[in-house]
């Protein structure tokens, strides 16, 4: 073998055990994860209901990883900012995010222009963790106790009934938005700044209606304050095994919010696949059950597939319901 052939053999395997060396240490990477504490961002301030959801989750993804979960609240726009810090993180498994409708299904049709990421691109999805019905629930003196009899009220009086919201572009807006589109009814829809002020317009009997959470609906509906006519989810709450879907009457509709983890695009598929596991079994834990009931939340822990197919199926909702609605952000 003359001198330039044995340069060139010499030459190709250095290349080849290069490449496998390489291979061989993003393996490595991988497969020692995690080695150093994960944490998971949190849109809203500490001490709100995705602050408390977090570290409950935290609380169970840290001995199941072997690494402390920290905590990090990055408020802001919505929820947006910590998606947006999320988006830009490293790819490593390392930074997860908590996501929710505002910052991920609902952003892209009501923040278009004022977001610096896309949710479909740049955010990679582990799994839903928890569901939270709405509770559509009405003063007494609306006369209406279920869902048809509200249609076929709100049908005979057009504009005359009003229907609170704790905002335009929250999952409890646009589910009126969605509820008028889909039942083919005019109610005048009076959005609020926050659950707070819409809900007490209700109870001083301002407002008529309002899709309310778990938290606030189920006590005001046991004392007899409020009227529960139906359900947000497409089956019946196990907190509210009387009340019907509002899918019952109107077909199609569905407006749960729901909480679930992110992670950069392109964090690694064992990695994912592992926090994904983790969280299909800490979910149905009997502590976590009890704590979510009392947070009005239903446990879910689906697939990652199962999470994706939802995430694009809610955006596309939303794109519509606010297109239809004529629904405009400033």
């Amino acid at each position: 073998m003359n001198r330039t052939l044995k340069q060139l053999v010499r030459l190709t395997g250095a290349v080849a055990l290069t490449g496998l060396f390489a291979a061989s240490g993003a393996w490595s990477q991988t497969d020692a994860w995690p080695n150093r504490p994960v944490k998971i961002l949190v849109g809203f301030p500490a001490g709100g209901a995705s602050d408390v959801m977090a570290r409950l989750i935290g609380n169970k993804l840290s001995p199941a990883l072997g690494v402390p979960v920290v905590i990090e609240n990055r408020p802001g726009a919505a929820g947006t900012l910590a998606a947006s810090v999320t988006a830009r993180a490293p790819a490593d498994g390392y930074t997860l995010l908590l996501a929710s409708p505002t910052a991920v299904t609902l952003a892209p049709s009501t923040m278009a222009g004022k977001i610096n990421y896309d949710p479909a691109k740049d955010l990679a999805p582990i799994s839903m963790v928890a569901k939270y019905p709405l509770f559509l629930v009405a003063r007494p003196g609306l006369g209406v106790k279920n869902m048809a009899e509200l249609v076929q009220k709100a049908k005979a009086a057009p504009g005359k009934i009003n229907f609170a919201s704790f905002g335009t572009v929250t999952s409890g807006g646009l589910a009126v938005e969605q509820l008028k589109l889909k039942a083919g009814i005019d109610v005048l829809h009076v959005p609020f700044n926050g659950s707070a002020p819409a809900l007490q317009a209700l109870m001083g009997d301002n407002v008529d209606l309002m899709f309310d959470t778990a938290v606030t609906a189920m006590p005001n509906m046991r004392s007899g304050r409020l009227v529960g006519l139906a359900v947000s989810s497409p089956s019946r709450s196990p907190m509210a095994p009387d009340l019907a879907p509002v899918a019952d009457t109107v077909a199609g509709f569905e407006a749960d919010s729901w909480n679930g983890l992110m992670a950069p695009a392109g964090t690694p598929v064992a990695v994912i696949a592992r926090i994904q596991g983790a969280i299909a079994k800490f979910v149905h834990d009997k502590d976590m059950v009890e704590r979510f009931a009392t947070m009005g939340a239903d446990p879910v822990g689906n697939s990652t597939a199962d999470f994706a197919q939802f995430l694009k199926a809610e955006t596309a909702q939303y794109a519509r319901i606010v297109k239809e609605a004529n629904i405009k952000v400033e």
